[in-house]
Parts: C-alpha cells; structure tokens; sequence
C-alpha cells in the first residue's frame, strides 16, 4: 500500500514536471510569435515612413524670341490697342498663349519712352507715354531688348526717362544703359534647372545717329566691331555656373533676305566665344537660319508687332528637354491689320519653304522644327 502511495505521488510530480514544461515552452513560443509580428509591424512601419513621395515628372523648359515690337503712341500699333480694347486686339489668341505660355519671353523693344526731348534728323522716330510698357506684361514678355537704332529717337533726356520707366515698370532689359558698363550688362535668369546669360548690341545703321555708350556717357552697346562683344561672351564663358549664354543683336539689311557679309562672320564669332545661340532682327524682313558648331543662329525675325504693312514673321522657339536635349523651332506668323498671328495651312508652308531657301547648313520641318541639314 505504501508502495503504490509513492508510486501515485512519484506520477503525480512527474505530471506536474511535464505541464509546467509544456506551459513554459507554450509561453515562449508565444512570445516568440509576439516579438516577431511586433518586429515586422515595426519594419513596415519604419518602411512606410520612409517612402518618399513620387517626385512629378521634370517638364521641358521653353523660351521665346521674337523681333521688333513698337508700341510708340505716333504709330500705328499703340492707337489700335485703344481701340480695339486691349492686348487682344493686336495678338491673336494662339499667339498670345504661346507668348505667355512660354518659360521665358524675349523681344526688342524699337522706341523711347519719354514725353521730353526732340526728334533726331532722322526719317523715322518713335516714342511712347510710360504706361505703354505696361502692355508688355499682358504680352508675357519677360525681357526686353533696348539695343537697336530708335530707343534714342528723341535724344538723351528722353532716353534716360526711358530707362527710368523700364526700371519703374520693373521689365528688365539688356542692351542700352546710362554707361557702356551698365549696356553691356548681361541679364541673368534662373529658368527650371538651368542660367542663362543674355546680352544685346546693335550694328543697324548705315548712317549712325544713335549714341554709343561710353564709359562715361549713356547709350547703346554697339557692336559694329565685334571684338568687345566677343570679349565679353568669353568672360561669361569662364563662369561655370552659366549654362546658356545667348546674344541677341541688331543687324542685317533692311528689306532684304539676303545676309550682310559681317552678320555671317560675327554671328559666327560669337558662337566661337562660347554663345549657344544668336538672335537677330532688324531687317524688317525674315532672313535665313545656319547651325554652326551645333549651335542655332537665328540671322532676322523681323518685324514681329510694328507698323501697318502685312508682313512675314516668325516666332523662334527653344526647348530643353528634361534630359538636357536641345530642340528649336521657327514658328511662322504673320502681322496683318495691326494684328500678328500665328499660321497654319499654306501661307505657314510658304514661309517655311521661304526659310528653307535662305538657309544655310540646316532644314526647318512641316512643324517648325529645326534641324541640321
């Protein structure tokens, strides 16, 4: 009897052994489990906070250059801006939207803005009231020319109010100044990812009445000699921090399509200084367009919004592709009724067809594009 006591009581303590085994393996696996979700949860967490929203995708950058503009009150295109009730009576709508579109707008402004001063000995002479400029605004021009042979039609009192107003107006400008330092100054804009670096001289007259500024005396940056424009685009050349350097100058024959012998070789020129682009106007006319050292010279865009007369124009377009790629494109326009518009159809193939024939080294395509022939 006491025999089968301690052999009950012998099971009865191995039973007990066994259960608090099984209860604290069970625990430990439990917890195991435990530390383990807890562990993943933690992870996916750390993990979803580390997810970075997807960044949108870069859009192209685009630039637009077109030629001379006159918004002078004894004209013709400022009294049709009054009447017709705005900026859209002088634009078309298309034009317009691709103007203000545009990253970035560029045009040569061809008058002074002063109510002071006298005429020059000239044939033609050009100036409007301040408020004119603000036109320019509701054109989405960004930046102005000043470099070309009608800002200093009503001589240095009224060329020094002119500059004031573009100051007061707050439209930059490039290309004239109240000394040779500050008309050579180049205007810099931060567009997307990129620096340009734009300059302006002018070369327009055959019988020269416009001042040249000086170091000590205002007017406009000339560049009959090409030497100090050149000097300057390699100066900028040295600063690595500027992608585009872009010259616009005043030059070329009036009336004609054909090309001067000192526009081929100073556009030229500039390009060997390190310019990516040269823009031209003047001729009143559009001229031809070369790649030279894979870089686009736009030799005439002409008259863009001036004058009465039914004229051939066009709008030049650059744009950098979010992997840097270069593309460029004329854009055919026509000023007709005091009014400039963007073409379609047959007379926008006229005009590139025209383009093509005066061409050198590159081809515009049915869309405007241009490339290297």
């Amino acid at each position: 009897m006491k025999a089968l006591k301690k052999s009950s009581k012998f099971f009865i303590i191995i039973s007990l052994i066994l259960i608090a085994v099984a209860g604290t393996t069970l625990f430990f696996m439990i917890k195991n489990r435990t530390d383990k979700n807890s562990t993943e949860n933690s992870e996916n967490q750390t993990s979803k906070v580390e997810e970075k929203e997807p960044e949108e995708p870069k859009k192209p950058i685009t630039l637009d250059f077109v030629g001379d503009v006159s918004l002078a009150d004894n004209w013709h295109i400022a009294p049709k801006y009054d009447e017709r009730g705005g900026v859209t009576g002088i634009l078309e709508e298309k034009m317009l939207n691709e103007m203000k579109s545009a990253d970035f707008m560029v045009a040569n402004s061809e008058f002074t803005v002063s109510t002071r001063g006298q005429a020059l000995n000239k044939l033609y002479t050009f100036r409007a009231k301040p408020e004119r400029l603000k036109i320019y605004e509701e054109m989405g021009v960004d930046l102005v020319s000043l470099a070309n042979n009608h800002v200093y039609d009503y001589g240095k009192d009224a060329f020094l109010d002119m500059l004031d107003a573009f100051e007061e107006y707050k439209i930059p400008h490039i290309g004239a100044g109240r000394n040779l330092e500050e008309a050579k100054k180049p205007y810099y804009a931060t567009i997307g990812d990129f620096k340009f670096a734009f300059v302006a001289a002018t070369r327009a007259e055959k019988n020269i009445v416009t001042a040249g500024a000086t170091a000590t005396s205002p007017g406009v940056f000339r560049c009959y000699d090409p030497t100090e424009m050149i000097n300057l685009i390699k100066e900028l050349r040295k600063d690595e921090s500027i992608d585009f350097i872009i010259p616009i100058i005043h030059f070329g024959r009036e009336n004609s399509h054909d090309l001067e012998k000192e526009q081929v070789s100073s556009a030229k020129a500039y390009i060997d200084a390190g310019a990516d682009a040269v823009i031209g106007h003047h001729a009143h006319v559009l001229q031809g367009v070369e790649i030279y050292n894979e870089k686009p010279i736009i030799y005439n865009l002409g008259n863009f919004l001036f004058n009465q007369e039914e004229v051939e124009t066009a709008l030049f377009k650059m744009v950098i592709n979010p992997d840097k790629a270069l593309e460029y494109y004329m854009l055919p326009a026509l000023q007709k009724d005091y009014k400039t518009s963007l073409l379609d159809g047959e007379r926008k193939q006229k005009i590139i067809n025209d383009l093509n024939s005066w061409s050198i080294n590159a081809k515009i395509g049915n869309d405007g594009k241009i490339e290297k022939k």
